[in-house]
């Protein structure tokens, strides 16, 4: 079997994590990241307090209790550490002179002595939480994830993905993100990095509120990786991601860089990077790049490769000024509200800033206004002509790995074929079988949704107005009326844009026309890099048909 790429694993963990009924679940007690054994004294709710019992918590933190059966004192104690509270109170003593309150009094049940969640928290000082949705009562006796983070790190170099999951994860992704999965996707890391050294740095997240993000800087023979993990409160792995970073390359010296701001004075500003030959003399063609699907920078990085970053230069080289930015989701996308969300279009997206980008590019005196061009990467390429004829008004466009079918039938067919990848032993091929199914069957009934019914249901995780209102400007009818010149690339090996479906059906819509050309590269993949070679650089040859489509065409 072909080895699984980085993309074909976000697939995968993609696909695993449709939503599922979970079933009802018992409540739990989780000390220091250890379960707590509770045979015969089970936590309970009483009223909007979690009832804990007392006697194996206090022995997991190390604290001895003692009942006066009399009295009905209850005391804790550990080296210099004494607390004191009375069954039927809320109150508790600690030394001689502090006395806290602590939210619902001390109970029995079935001869078991009980205090609230809060107890440990306002009288141990603490941290807790609890889970509605896992039934799970979490303590931490210490603020610090260091240890933690060591474990995982240690589990996931030497191997034991089966110990990391059953250790640090938190069971609502125990389901999708298998041991498997994290082998194969260490092992490509591996790949791509050299071996593993050791932990070069480790670093928290202040922008994010509602859970722990920690960024772990790990040292490979060959480059680093940026370990990001999502901690719960009860530092259980809610998210996991392994990004190689990459090294930083010196612009070449024959070439300049200006910042600018795309859309400047709207509401959604884009920084950006514009890239012109150095020295260059009289008005140049140009190009602006768009991106694929997902918050992408300027460079349109994925893992340690630069897509962008290598076209803004390699066509910067042969006289071509090239413009690049930051996509609105990636500048924007946390400040982004669920209801904004379900009514989010590819107009939002990426129309709107690309046109903008056009804009700009036309009104800067270094630049020919009537040769500026679109470079459109995949999702960008089936938005192109859309693009175009929504205000853009391009010399000429260039598809890369680009496509006239619906979106959400590519990604059908992505998950498709991760599935049939899977061992028809595994029973989660045909648990995935069947969701995909499901998921398929809505996206068909899609143009038959209202709006405010696509608004308010999913397909593939994504809202499905998102498809509702890309499929109303089909790419295929824009395709077919282009009377402008028009460069169609692909790659042979690319697994995510297909060249015997989306490749051959551009070249068959297009059969005959004298303004459309024509090129696939065997051996290349979905970013136009070659399958095999670790280089990470966009095809040079690629570059050089473009460059030479682009000057040909505006006359150079």
């Amino acid at each position: 079997m072909k080895k699984l790429s980085l993309f074909t694993l976000a697939i995968v963990l993609l696909l695993s994590s449709f939503p599922y009924q979970a079933s009802a679940a018992a409540f739990k007690l989780t000390i220091d990241n250890k379960p707590v054994v509770l045979p015969d004294a089970q936590p309970f709710k009483q009223g909007n307090d979690i009832m804990i019992p007392i006697r194996p918590a206090a022995q997991a933190l190390g604290l001895k209790l003692s009942l006066d059966a009399k009295t009905h004192d209850v005391l804790l104690a550990k080296s210099t550490l004494k607390i004191a509270f009375k069954l039927d109170d809320n109150k508790a003593s600690i030394g001689e002179k502090n006395t806290v309150s602590f939210g619902a009094a001390a109970t029995v049940k079935n001869n078991r002595i009980f205090v609230p969640l809060s107890f440990f928290e306002k009288v141990l000082g603490l941290q807790t939480h609890y889970s509605k949705e896992s039934s799970e009562a979490v303590i931490n006796s210490s603020n610090d994830v260091d240890a933690t983070i060591l474990a995982i790190v240690k589990q996931l170099s030497t191997g034991a993905y089966q110990q990391l999951s059953d250790d640090h994860f938190d069971d609502t992704i125990k389901q999708a993100v298998t041991a498997e999965a994290l082998k194969a996707g260490w092992e490509q890391t591996a790949s791509i990095a050299g071996q593993f050294v050791g932990i070069q740095s480790v670093q928290s997240n202040p922008n994010v509120t509602e859970h722990k993000e920690i960024v772990v800087l790990l040292t490979f023979s060959q480059i680093n990786v940026a370990l990001t993990l999502n901690l719960n409160d009860s530092n259980k792995i809610i998210g996991l991601w392994l990004k190689p970073v990459q090294t930083a390359v010196a612009l070449p010296s024959n070439l300049t860089e200006n910042e600018v701001i795309v859309g400047e004075g709207t509401d959604y500003p884009l920084p950006g990077t514009l890239t012109l030959p150095k020295d260059a003399k009289g008005p140049l063609p140009a190009v602006i790049l768009v991106h694929g699907s997902g918050p992408n920078d300027r460079d349109e990085t994925i893992g340690i490769n630069k897509p962008f970053r290598d076209l803004a230069w390699g066509l910067a080289q042969q006289g071509i000024a090239v413009l690049r930015y930051d996509k609105r989701t990636f500048t924007y996308g946390k400040s982004f509200t669920p209801d904004m969300l379900a009514k989010f279009t590819v107009k939002d997206e990426t129309v709107e800033d690309a046109i903008a980008a056009s804009n700009l590019l036309k009104k800067d005196k270094r630049i020919d206004g009537t040769q500026v061009y679109i470079v459109g990467h995949s999702l960008g390429g089936l938005l192109a002509p859309r693009i175009d004829a929504d205000g853009g008004d391009f010399a000429g466009l260039v598809l890369l790995a680009g496509s006239t079918r619906p979106l959400w039938e590519i990604i059908a067919d992505q998950n498709a074929a991760v599935i049939q990848a899977l061992d028809d032993k595994d029973p989660a091929k045909k648990q995935n079988e069947a969701l995909l199914a499901v998921e398929l069957a809505k996206a068909q009934n899609i143009h038959n949704l209202k709006d405010s019914e696509a608004m308010a249901q999913t397909v593939f995780g994504i809202p499905a107005y998102y498809f509702k209102e890309m499929d109303s400007h089909g790419a295929a009818d824009l395709v077919s009326k282009l009377v402008k010149p028009i460069l169609v690339l692909q790659g042979q090996d690319d697994i995510q844009v297909y060249a015997d479906k989306d490749y051959s059906l551009i070249k068959t819509q297009l059969k005959g026309k004298t303004n459309a050309s024509f090129k696939l590269y065997p051996g290349l993949n979905h970013l136009f890099m070659n399958s095999s070679d670790t280089s990470s650089k966009v095809n040079e040859q690629v570059i050089l048909d473009v460059a030479e489509w682009i000057n040909k065409t505006s006359g150079r």
